[in-house]
């Protein structure tokens, strides 16, 4: 039986499962507008009772003495996801008086031994970005309950140790906030998605999401999705969106894979304006900052680090472990392009929705186990 989860909102989410379906195209996230929220009413607060002395207690022992990240092969510029997990790291390790180290191999056979090394020098927490490391993870982890294996953007196989946890993000909200900001600017109404291929869960999750936001956007948007075919060939990547903006799509999705990244140097060369998932490119691509519009992030920081103190501070952790705008899994980037007022207005309305957590439209679908290599 599959160990992956269906989450609630972050804090809940920690501990909750999430759910293994696929979002599809024109249902799930805020089909129809966010309803707003109001505040509820004052209240008098009564005068507090004293407070007692607090008994002293001894210090509980820190579960984690050490912190490997190992990145994703030859990922170390800023704004990668190793490097911003890297951040979430160093800050859980500065909270917990903890060691920490940043691995960055450069082949496979790096990556593996570098997880086995962690492994067998007793660092009690490894941290893996993608899918790369997912086998040696699982080689590694039998035999040494002592480390806990987080994997960023990873689900987990039925039957993985228990020391064994992925670390996933909601795909469905991501494409959904791209959703409302293309439909928002689009002149011509329609906007583009360039995805790896049909069979592909990361695309749906994302296809799905961005449907809906841009329906609630502006319903007269039509959006189109493109396939690459394959996520690491940028040619494919720029072909997908020739085709798209060809059609008259005037804002473009791309995800940060190196299709993504020839899809994005595509849509600005053609002065389409681009809407970038996952990463922020204006950093990671500086030579498309000039269309980037802005970036929906994957919160890489956030989740090394609240995993981190999770363990440390002795909760229970589930094989699968959805990261959610909720729970500060999902965000933005600044906007690197002048937009209208109402669009910021719309946006705060979105994430304000999004924050409250369920009960939601539909479930949450599984988060695909898709590499993010850098151009």
């Amino acid at each position: 039986m599959s160990r992956t989860v269906r989450p609630p909102a972050f804090v809940v989410a920690f501990l909750a499962p999430f759910a293994a379906a696929a979002i599809v195209a024109g249902c799930g996230f805020f089909s129809n507008p966010p309803e707003p929220t109001s505040a509820p009413p004052s209240v008098s607060s009564p005068t507090p009772a004293p407070t007692p002395t607090p008994v002293p207690t001894a210090a509980p022992t820190n579960l984690v003495a050490t912190i490997v990240l190992i990145a994703a092969i030859g990922e170390s510029t800023d704004g990668t996801p190793s490097k911003v997990a890297w951040q979430g790291v160093q800050d859980a390790a500065g909270r917990l008086g903890a060691g920490s180290k940043l691995v960055v191999p450069t082949s496979m056979a790096e990556l593996t031994a570098a997880v086995k090394t962690a492994t067998t020098d007793g660092t009690t927490i490894v941290v893996t970005v993608g899918p790369d490391a997912a086998q040696a993870v699982l080689d590694n982890a039998t035999g040494h309950a002592a480390t806990q294996f987080f994997e960023l953007d990873q689900t987990i196989p039925d039957g993985s140790p228990a020391n064994v946890h992925g670390l996933v993000f909601d795909e469905a909200e991501a494409g959904y906030l791209a959703g409302v900001v293309a439909a928002s600017l689009s002149a011509t109404q329609k906007i583009g998605l360039v995805g790896v291929d049909k069979a592909d869960i990361r695309t749906a999750n994302y296809a799905g999401g961005l449907a809906n936001g841009a329906t609630y956007a502006n319903p007269a948007v039509v959006v189109t999705v493109a396939y690459a075919t394959r996520s690491d060939d940028p040619q494919m990547g720029r072909a997908a969106a020739a085709g798209l903006v060809t059609g008259k799509a005037d804002a473009i999705v791309a995800m940060a894979d190196l299709a993504g990244a020839g899809a994005m140097r595509e849509a600005c060369a053609r002065k389409a304006s681009v809407v970038a998932l996952d990463t922020d490119a204006s950093l990671v691509l500086p030579d498309v900052a000039s269309c980037v519009v802005v970036s929906v992030l994957k919160r890489y920081d956030v989740a090394a680090r609240e995993a981190i103190l999770r363990y440390a501070a002795r909760k229970p952790l589930p094989a699968g472990i959805l990261f959610d705008v909720a729970g500060g899994g999902i965000g933005l980037s600044e906007f690197h392009q002048p937009v209208p007022q109402e669009l910021t207005d719309r946006i705060a309305g979105v994430l304000a929705a999004m924050r409250n957590g369920p009960p939601r439209p539909t479930p949450t679908p599984e988060s695909t186990p898709e590499a993010s290599p850098t151009a």
